[in-house]
């Protein structure tokens, strides 16, 4: 009986040993399932409101592109018009000219008439050339015929002086008109301009602007990304801690894989040909087949059960964050890169790696490059 009671005794406390563990694991993995909801929660209405600034900044940028273009339009019709204008005086300019030597062939005619008429006059009685070539005729019908000559030339030669002087007097009004016109053109292209490049440098804020906010927001979608592994690793442990607890045996066994993730590779490869992804899981030949982009790997894998640190190694992958400098290049914001380590050469400070990606010569891979700042990267080990 009292040996009965020994082992009563024990077996209670066991079961309450176990009772006590299965409350404390559900009740820390219940707060931290909870906590991980509610940064969840909270990530998911700043992706919202991220996603409304970035649609009103975009529809900005649009609309100074648009203003942009209208601007350059005008600008370009401003310049169409100056040299419109501008040829426009050299035409005018060239009839003044014209009209100037008009005028001083005519002083010419005139000069060659006074002189002609002067040596058909004998003598000088008035001092006037064309009354002494009246007063010198012979006869009644020559003085006639002299006075008709004379008053036909004065009129003729008065006509032509008007009509010359009038025309040049008209292209010299227009000239200064258009003088005008061009400096106003030249004005306005001036503010077209001015204005233009106003326009340009609040384009380039708001792209800037856009910029900034698009890394936030792949910054943000990585953050959601983690806390959903976060979430579930903290589900899957909590309802493993229970059956563990509930069935565990008084003795147990070392088991010799334990801390060893699972890796299979038996199907096809599940990422899309040509990405990075599909290039580091072909080449592992144990990496996760549902890790996410290559940014997320890294989460991924720790979740997975692998060693995930900063420590560059051979024949580890290395994962890249959205925005992230690759060597002489820029890891896409919000999707980032991954790659496998061939070497590391710890001298140098560099490692040489082999990618795949739709960007490179060779999308399938490999593609080898050899890049530094070694301890600033993501490295997955192989379980191996």
């Amino acid at each position: 009986m009292k040996k009965r009671t020994g082992q009563l005794i024990r077996v209670l406390t066991v079961v309450l040993l176990a009772s006590s563990a299965v409350a404390q694991a559900t009740t820390v993995s219940a707060t931290t399932i909870d906590s991980e909801r509610s940064q969840l929660a909270q990530g998911k209405s700043q992706k919202q409101n991220l996603a409304a600034q970035l649609e009103t900044l975009q529809s900005k940028v649009w609309g100074y592109d648009k203003q942009v273009v209208a601007k350059n339009q005008a600008i370009t019709q401003a310049e169409d018009a100056i040299t419109a204008s501008q040829k426009r005086l050299q035409v005018i300019a060239t009839k003044i000219d014209t009209t100037t030597t008009k005028l001083k062939n005519r002083r010419s005619v005139l000069k060659e008439q006074l002189i002609q008429l002067q040596k058909q006059s004998t003598s000088s009685v008035s001092g006037n050339i064309y009354v002494d070539f009246i007063f010198s005729s012979d006869n009644l019908s020559e003085l006639f015929s002299r006075t008709l000559t004379v008053g036909k030339l004065n009129q003729a030669n008065q006509q032509a002086m008007a009509a010359v002087s009038e025309s040049k007097a008209e292209l010299v009004s227009l000239k200064d008109e258009q003088d005008q016109k061009q400096k106003g053109l030249v004005v306005n292209k001036a503010k077209l301009v001015t204005e233009k490049t106003a326009l340009v440098k609040a384009q380039q804020q708001a792209q800037g602007a856009v910029t900034n906010l698009q890394t936030k927001i792949a910054a943000n979608q990585d953050l959601l990304e983690n806390l959903q592994v976060s979430l579930q690793t903290a589900t899957a442990a909590q309802k493993a801690a229970a059956k563990k607890v509930v069935a565990q045996p008084l003795a147990t066994t070392p088991n010799v894989n334990a801390g060893r993730p699972s890796v299979n590779h038996s199907g096809a490869n599940p990422y899309a040909w040509g990405q990075c992804t599909w290039y580091a899981y072909q080449r592992s030949g144990w990496a996760g087949g549902h890790w996410g982009n290559g940014g997320q790997w890294g989460y991924s894998a720790r979740a997975a059960g692998f060693t995930v640190n900063n420590t560059p190694a051979a024949g580890a992958i290395v994962s890249f964050g959205g925005g992230q400098l690759v060597g002489n290049w820029v890891a896409a914001p919000g999707y980032g890169h991954v790659a496998y380590v061939e070497s590391y050469n710890a001298a140098t400070g560099t490692i040489t790696i082999s990618q795949g990606g739709m960007g490179f010569g060779s999308p399938a891979g490999p593609n080898l490059q050899t890049i530094g700042n070694v301890g600033a990267y993501t490295y997955i080990h192989s379980p191996y």
